[in-house]
């Protein structure tokens, strides 16, 4: 059975935040929890995060709640252990959307024995205004982001480095000049989880200790936090194998699909 409590973290990689961004338009309540960011096309900044719904009225009506508030705009839907109904993967299939993705649900205990392996790259924690376009810049190449998503996430990043009660942060990996590895990280509000929010390497770059290096030095930031627990939203086939060779354990999945423009409808 499901660990709602930590299952409640691993949700909180999407939501648990400081604050929400003027840019971000949202609909949080009990039976559904969806958000989308004004300037972005990136499914990955338009997403429905959580859906119960039991009746048949009340899916339906729900679902045209959903169609409704993305008006053609592409998103993101994620299905989780608590979605409901059962029958919803097959719902979505019927009002045009596709399968994209599988993202797992990974918690690690924070520990103290997890150590850097040396790597003739440089990580540091992300401070000026270079420092998020070289952040924007590698997560940007690694996703796909057009340049539209860029200029929105470099104006995004650095305004969340200048909030005072911020907490997170960013780390990036260098190459001499050449930014080749990103991580951010956030605290949940209650201090028992430090979320992993996103994490990518350069193709050319993998397998040389870089991931591993951004992943230690986060424990390192949770561990002088007091944090319990590591919790990420690991992608198939991507960053999860890494994860769960280090130790995560998986407490539930997502499986994503998407919606892309009003043709697909």
């Amino acid at each position: 059975m499901m660990n709602v409590q930590l299952w409640k973290y691993v949700r909180g990689v999407m939501w648990d935040y400081e604050h929400i961004p003027e840019s971000v338009e949202f609909v949080e309540r009990d039976d559904l929890l969806m958000y989308k960011t004004e300037g972005s096309s990136s499914i990955l900044s338009n997403k429905v995060a959580k859906f119960e719904a039991e009746s048949t009225e009340e899916v339906a009506a729900l679902l045209d709640e959903v169609l409704q508030f993305y008006d053609g705009k592409p998103f993101s839907w994620w299905i989780g252990p608590d979605s409901k109904p059962e029958s919803l993967e097959e719902l979505l299939l019927e009002r045009g959307l596709t399968y994209e993705d599988t993202y797992y649900g990974l918690i690690l205990p924070i520990k103290d024995d997890l150590k850097p392996k040396p790597i003739p790259y440089q990580v540091r924690v992300v401070e000026t205004v270079e420092d998020v376009q070289h952040y924007v810049d590698v997560s940007a190449e690694v996703w796909g982001h057009d340049d539209a998503t860029k200029e929105h996430l470099v104006k995004q990043r650095y305004g969340y480095l200048k909030t005072e009660n911020k907490r997170g942060g960013f780390l990036i990996a260098m190459h001499g000049d050449k930014p080749v590895g990103y991580a951010g990280y956030r605290f949940s509000s209650d201090g028992v989880a430090m979320y992993l929010a996103g994490t990518g390497v350069l193709p050319e770059y993998r397998k040389q200790g870089i991931y591993h290096s951004l992943l230690t030095k986060r424990m390192e930031l949770a561990a002088q936090n007091g944090s319990k627990y590591i919790v990420t939203q690991a992608r198939k086939d991507n960053s999860e194998p890494i994860l769960r060779k280090l130790g995560f354990e998986e407490i539930g999945s997502y499986e994503v699909y998407k919606k892309t423009n009003k043709a697909d409808s």
